[in-house]
């Protein structure tokens, strides 16, 4: 069935190319990533005589096959010359062009990420790079830019006016107008810039470390369920990863301190061996390129079409949010230094790998808060369900399972969101960690809906404990904030043009409706719909108020530490690469930003992976959040599950995917522009 499919992709690939006349519309080359990550079973053996693909090279003959209907569609985008330049005739081949690329990519992004074959992988990363070739070729073809340009959209209607505006200025800011030679050196700068971004994620993904601990009593502290899952092997050892179910628990409640600073430090310098000096690279080839396209640096480059436009801006922000957070995070390590010394009257401050256990004990002192009660309330699968359950009240969708299919591991599980007899789109859950997985937690797109041609598929990749396992409660957060970008991308699917669906808007804004669904796994509202113990026992009211209560303490050293990433990303990019010193330039903002001082022997750039994917905008996450308190607004008034305001947000905000700036999506909501005061009141504490 394999062999067999596989040709009859590159069958319909091939048959894509047949260009129609000029006036005809384009014709949609159904090749998807689906048909390679979610078929049905293998019926039928490999006909005798051929050769069976491995999978590895199943993957990169699909890649191409994507590849060659695209470049079908861009012959047809520039064959029309003399031809009357229309939206049937340019834009729609034009879109159809960037559809089939964009599920190229897509698909090579995840399988990179997620594939326990490093067959796979390894296509996977080829495959992006030819993607990523194409894609600069693309964006720099002067005739497919004249194309595009010549088509008269004055009577289109506004998402079709935008899409035109937004192909243009995103060609301009890839260097199209630019002489042949700056061109050149552009596209050979992106080839490069994608490989040396593959190699430094990989070398993060696949850099577990561990500690080894032979006496059993060094565990003091941990919690009984997370002992049992950490047998000694026969020679007696308990091996502790950096993977995050063994590392989150470990710094926040082992006993031995010399034993959480040595997992921290193991964490803290992932992928050290080899991605300073490739970081180095990257930052030297996109100061090249930003200086090329005219722009003092690549911080100003790639902010210039966000909501927060420059360097200079950018840095405005954090200073504005550390100057908001400073006095409470001065406090917040004041009592931190305090619940320290009750141990260790030495004490003259507090270590960075200190932080979590401290923070814990005081919570329960101070708070009646006990992470370790907290937690029996959230086994995983019984917490996944509740967060089905709130998300398909809010929506009005339901999840349908869908067992049919083959995927990439056995432990995905795939769902359909439909409502009423539409499927709106698709989603696979892989959520726990393996051998070369992808370490943080993140949405990865598989295909981005095109309204009448494919819905939207998107994938949650995390590192939680499965099954009966217990969560801790800022895993539950983690889980909620994923899942926010997951909605945003499938209700906002279902658009005419591939570059407004799901969640293309800018891209400082794509964390904000992430960042607002967290205040659902804060709520006893609703985490008394699915949090119960073993003994069927709801969340009490008084414990979840007291988790809110406490929420506050640390959050002023949360928020800093957040600008020191901030910092060090924006810095990054506006030093000269040939003078920078990363990890001086991070002990300098690490004392500037936080009262922790740098722990010897960390490298916490080196495992810094939103410098590739993020770059210079890492203060996107604080900035959301800025956005995120202020879409919250409405919800604070009416309830977190008052369906009318759930309908509203998802209809003007979620479901309308980029078809307006950012801005105006929420001021659709809210109505009336967005503003910091929701923001700096959470953060007084009030």
């Amino acid at each position: 069935m394999k062999l067999r499919l596989l040709s009859a992709l590159l069958l319909v690939a091939a048959c894509g190319s047949a260009a129609p006349t000029p006036t005809q519309p384009a014709t949609p080359v159904e090749v998807t990533p689906s048909d390679m990550t979610s078929r049905p079973p293998p019926e039928d053996p490999v006909p005798p005589g051929q050769k069976a693909l491995s999978p590895g090279e199943e993957h990169l003959a699909l890649c191409r096959a994507l590849i060659a209907g695209a470049k079908a569609q861009q012959d047809l985008v520039i064959g029309q010359a003399g031809a009357a330049r229309t939206i049937d005739a340019t834009l729609v081949p034009f879109n159809e062009l960037m559809r089939l690329l964009s599920n190229a990519g897509a698909l090579a992004s995840l399988m990179q990420s997620v594939h326990p074959d490093q067959g796979v992988r390894d296509a996977a990363r080829a495959c992006e790079s030819e993607v990523s070739q194409y894609s600069s070729e693309l964006s720099l073809n002067r005739p497919l830019y004249d194309a595009v340009a010549a088509v008269d959209v004055k009577a289109a209607d506004a998402t079709t006016q935008r899409f035109h505006m937004t192909s243009l200025r995103d060609m301009k800011r890839a260097g199209v107008t630019l002489d042949d030679a700056q061109r050149t050196r552009i596209a050979a700068i992106d080839e490069e810039m994608t490989a040396l971004g593959q190699q430094i994620q990989q070398a993060i993904a696949e850099d577990t470390r561990y500690i080894e601990v032979t006496d059993a009593k060094r565990l003091a502290g941990m919690p009984e369920d997370w002992i049992a899952l950490h047998k000694p092997d026969a020679q007696g050892v308990i091996k502790i990863s950096t993977d995050y179910p063994d590392y989150i628990p470990f710094v926040t409640y082992a006993a031995d301190d010399e034993l959480r600073k040595q997992l921290y430090i193991k964490f803290r310098s992932r992928g050290d061996k080899t991605n300073e000096a490739l970081f180095t690279k990257l930052f030297t080839l996109r100061a090249e390129k930003a200086k090329l396209l005219g722009f003092a640096t690549w911080a100003d480059y790639q902010s210039d079409d966000k909501m927060l436009r420059g360097g200079k801006a950018a840095q405005d922000f954090i200073d504005r949010i550390t100057k908001l957070a400073k006095p409470r995070a001065k406090r917040d390590y004041a009592e931190l230094l305090a619940q320290l010394k009750k141990t260790d009257k030495a004490a003259k401050s507090v270590g960075d790998w200190q932080k979590a256990l401290l923070e814990t004990q005081l919570k329960k002192e101070k708070y009646a808060v006990d992470s370790q009660v907290v937690r029996t309330y959230f086994p995983y699968e019984q917490t996944l369900a509740g967060l089905l359950d709130i998300t398909s009240t809010l929506y009005d969708v339901k999840f349908a399972p869908v067992t049919n299919v083959v995927t990439w591991h056995s432990s995905v599980k795939v769902f359909d969101v439909t409502r009423g007899s539409t499927v709106l789109g698709r989603i696979y859950l892989d959520m726990h960690p393996r051998a070369d997985k992808y370490k943080h937690a993140a949405q990865f797109t598989l295909l981005t809906g095109v309204t009448d041609v494919q819905r939207p598929e998107g994938v949650l990749v995390c590192n939680f404990p499965e099954g009966s396992s217990l969560m801790e409660h800022g895993d539950v957060v983690t889980m909620f904030h994923e899942f926010g970008h997951l909605m945003h991308h499938v209700l906002g699917g279902n658009q005419r043009w591939v570059s407004q669906s799901g969640v293309a808007t800018e891209h400082d804004f794509v964390e904000a409706p992430s960042q607002m669904f967290e205040e659902w796994g804060w709520s006893h509202e609703t985490l008394a719909r699915f949090a119960k113990n073993a003994q069927g026992e709801v969340i009490p009211k008084q414990l979840v108020d007291a988790m809110n209560k406490s929420r506050g303490f640390g959050e002023g050293i949360a928020v800093v530490q957040q600008m020191l990433y901030a910092a060090l990303a924006l810095q990054y990019h506006q030093a000269d690469p040939a003078k920078l010193d990363q990890l001086a330039v991070l002990k300098t903002l690490q004392a500037k930003y936080t009262p922790f001082a740098y722990v010897e022997g960390t490298k916490f750039h080196t495992s810094f992976g939103h410098l590739v994917g993020y770059s210079s905008m890492y203060y996107t996450y604080m900035w959301s959040k800025v956005i995120a308190a202020d879409l919250l607004t409405p919800f604070k008034k009416a309830g977190l599950m008052s369906t009318a305001t759930a309908h509203a947000y998802r209809d003007k905000v979620l479901a309308a995917g980029g078809t307006k700036p950012a801005a105006d999506l929420v001021a659709d909501f809210l109505g009336r522009p967005y503003n910091f005061k929701a923001f700096e009141k959470y953060l007084a504490g009030k």
